[in-house]
């Protein structure tokens, strides 16, 4: 086993994020705490990538805080769990401002904070087996956690996430799509290949500068009014009209069009 809970290998410009504790059902551990801020921060830096993919090693996508570490039933120093917990808090947060696009590749059971880290994500795309269980009353914990309690209402109705959170809900794949959690569901088999692809199209679709900045937009949309949100956007579109991509791909068009 090594060292890092994650592994990250990176193709066509698309990076994968593989939570790599199968044995341990890829949970939200310290180590995990440990490593995943500086290959965020690594792939960033990295110009010649576009986009990243988010899964898990195995069955599981992420079983949530690990038992017996970050969760004990003798209980847990208050002041090192308090850290624990707003280090996950803070990898919600930094894929949340990551200037990438991130892809969840829900390739199975997504458990308490787990299926929070998958709703931090951009895009989030299931194999059959895939599901997010909100058990977090089941340890005797509440739904606040990771942001969920914040995320998923947005994402799905506050009404629609009042339900499934105050009842522990267990939300399968074609039910997640129904509702909103999931763009697709596909084979366990072609999961990993269909994420590469949207991220492709990601790539293809804007620059990379630009592709941030609407991630952007969509995130501090979220949490502005609208003439906040327009003003904003106003700043960023004028940056990006400065920027020798934007200029070049005006004049690419503009030659297309006499032709």
């Amino acid at each position: 086993m090594s060292d890092s809970p994650i592994t990250v290998s990176i193709r066509e410009g698309i990076a994968t994020l593989l939570l790599d504790r199968p044995e341990q059902r890829n949970p939200l551990s310290p180590e995990l705490i440990d490593h995943i801020f500086g290959e965020l921060d690594a792939l960033e830096n990295n110009d010649a990538v576009r986009a990243v993919i988010l899964t898990g090693a195995g069955s599981v996508f992420c079983a949530g805080a690990q038992l017996g570490t970050v969760l004990h039933p003798d209980g847990v120093d208050a002041e090192a769990q308090f850290r624990m917990l707003r280090g996950f808090n803070r990898i919600a947060q930094r894929i949340r401002e990551l200037d990438l696009p991130v892809i969840a590749a829900v390739n199975g059971p997504a458990v308490g904070g787990g299926a929070a880290l998958a709703l931090a994500c951009d895009i989030a795309i299931a194999a059959p087996t895939a599901s997010y269980y909100f058990a977090f009353g089941r340890m005797g914990a509440g739904a606040c956690d990771l942001g969920c309690a914040w995320m998923l209402p947005r994402i799905v109705g506050a009404v629609r996430a009042r339900h499934w959170l105050m009842t522990g809900a267990t939300i399968g794949a074609d039910e997640g799509k129904a509702a909103g959690l999931f763009i697709e569901v596909c084979s366990a088999e072609s999961l990993l290949d269909r994420a590469h692809a949207l991220g492709l199209e990601i790539a293809a679709a804007a620059p990379r500068r630009a592709m941030a900045t609407t991630k952007m937009s969509i995130a501090r949309g979220e949490e502005n009014d609208f003439q906040t949100s327009i003003s904003y956007e106003a700043y960023l579109q004028t940056f990006l009209f400065t920027q020798e991509e934007h200029l070049a791909k005006v004049r690419d068009f503009m030659e297309s069009k006499k032709k």
